[in-house]
């Protein structure tokens, strides 16, 4: 009989989430210069983003190493499972996911490993692993958990605006940034997450509030005809603006079947900076 585990990593955002959802993650190490933190346990959150605005260095971030992979197949092994499922972070914003890749054919013979390239980053990547893991625990099988995890890639979306754009910039993860270096200060571009999981600007934009506003309108109406949309908003350091236009999407939205507010980890925050307002959903139902 099979034993499916979930695993992911920690761009995920389980650490935040509120409780343990038992999903073990390889976590990242974030940079500053010479000091070197694991995302997680040297270094959480509100830490993180307190030390962002006091550095004046642009943290970078260094992806967990194949023999932690391998150390946490075997620990999967022995306490009996057959097969493992990771919903890895976008393909297009780290190699984390083709790492695992290859250990597939190592370990083929012990336990059936299966990558899933979420094409998402934060808690959009983490909560198709959340849904996976229930549905382990309801013993459904690996496709019909995989099936309903690309179902979910499939009909899901994020726009985010940013306050400061070097950190995307120098960081490598703005997809076509040449147009924005000399002009970063200037503009609040509305961020898009695409389908294939880069982020791409979708709309360049003078100021902040009325980046939001922009986001906020594309996606209403990408979710106005479905019947049940899971939403969330995201942030770094906004917290109290996050938790009021989360109150405006459970009222304006009569199709919002939870609406949620997370935090962004460390090893994501590093890529984007403080200042971060997002808006992601999913359609749970046409």
């Amino acid at each position: 009989m099979s034993k499916i585990a979930i695993i992911s990593d920690v761009n995920a955002g389980l650490d935040y989430i509120g409780y343990d959802p038992d999903i073990p993650v390889l976590r990242s190490i974030v940079n500053f210069g010479d000091e070197h933190y694991v995302d997680g346990i040297d270094i959480k959150a509100d830490e993180f983003y307190q030390k962002l605005k006091t550095s004046a260095v642009i943290p970078s971030t260094s992806a967990p190493t194949i023999g932690e992979a391998m150390a946490l197949m075997d620990r999967l092994i022995d306490e009996g499972y057959t097969d493992v499922i990771m919903y890895s972070i976008s393909y297009k914003l780290s190699s984390i996911g083709q790492m695992v890749e290859t250990l597939i054919d190592d370990y083929k013979e012990k336990i059936k490993i299966y990558v899933v390239d979420t094409k998402l980053a934060t808690y959009m990547q983490g909560y198709i692993a959340v849904r996976a893991k229930e549905m382990a625990e309801a013993g459904k099988s690996v496709l019909e958990i995989l099936d309903y995890s690309n179902y979910l890639i499939d009909n899901q979306h994020a726009y985010f605006i940013v306050d400061d754009l070097n950190y995307l910039v120098k960081n490598g993860r703005l997809s076509g940034a040449a147009g924005f270096v000399g002009n970063l200060l200037r503009i609040k571009p509305v961020l898009e997450l695409t389908k294939d999981g880069r982020i791409v600007s979708k709309l360049k934009v003078k100021t902040h509030k009325k980046a939001v506003e922009t986001a906020l309108n594309m996606f209403f109406d990408e979710v106005k005809d479905a019947k049940k949309v899971k939403m969330m908003v995201y942030h770094t350091e906004r917290e109290e603006e996050a938790e009021e236009y989360a109150d405006r999407l459970k009222k304006e939205c009569s199709n919002a079947y939870e609406v949620e507010v997370h935090m962004v980890t460390p090893a994501v925050g590093a890529h984007i900076g403080c200042g971060i307002i997002g808006f992601g959903y999913f359609i749970l139902e046409k």
